[in-house]
């Protein structure tokens, strides 16, 4: 084998043999003012800015299992028990007509602008 081919070969046996990343890059677009106070942040620490940045997402964003799975838009069984308890508290119907109370909220809200 030629050395070329018989370097070729021993990259491609390291690179089998290599672990794989655990880590993964991921890019964001950032305000270079958000940028330098990341920086700053991250010497504050004595830390590099990549692992102040790992420590502040992971305190910052939940674990898998804590993350509510997001309402497929269907009405089930628990729901419909819940806004009859929620029914049988309200001794009469409401008073007003919410039409008017949502006109009536505009209102106010206009004057103060």
């Amino acid at each position: 084998m030629a050395p070329s081919r018989q370097k070729a070969a021993m990259i491609l046996k390291a690179k089998k043999k290599a672990p794989k990343r655990t880590l993964r890059p991921i890019t964001i677009d950032i305000s270079p003012m958000l940028k330098r106070r990341i920086k700053v942040a991250a010497a504050g620490q004595d830390m590099p800015v990549s692992a102040y940045i790992a420590r502040v997402l992971e305190q910052a964003v939940p674990a898998g299992d804590t993350v509510a799975k997001a309402s497929d838009g269907a009405i089930g069984s628990e729901m419909l028990r819940r806004a009859a308890a929620f029914r049988a508290e309200q001794k009469a119907p409401f008073p007003e007509d919410s039409a008017d109370l949502v006109r009536e909220a505009r209102v106010q809200r206009i004057a103060k602008l």
